[in-house]
């Protein structure tokens, strides 16, 4: 069987295209107004809101950060400090004194 060939119509042809890409940007317009209203509906830090224990009202995002490092800070300052004499040293001269004693005793 031979197929036959209709007859080529540039201008229907055309038409069908135009509305194709018609039809393909009016889905993407649509589609970019809703990302857009979606976008602009995400909290933003200073819309973002947590309520610590202890408090009676919410803090922003930046008013919790400051709290946390404030009380890091004040644990820090609370805390003992760390013993600034050489370890090391310590040990190496109980150490000595202990073999001393053990020598002593023999």
């Amino acid at each position: 069987m031979t197929e036959k060939i209709t007859d080529y119509d540039p201008a229907k042809d055309n038409q069908e295209a135009h509305d194709v890409i018609n039809k393909c940007l009016v889905a993407l317009g649509e589609r970019l107004e809703a990302l857009e209203k979606a976008c602009s509906e995400l909290p933003t830090p200073d819309k973002t809101y947590y309520k610590p224990d202890g408090y009676e009202e919410y803090l922003n995002l930046k008013g919790n950060y400051d709290e946390i490092y404030r009380r890091i800070k004040e644990l820090e300052e609370q805390a003992h400090p760390a013993p600034s004499t050489n370890h090391g040293k310590r040990l190496t001269a109980l150490e000595e004194k202990v073999n001393g004693m053990q020598s002593l005793e023999d």
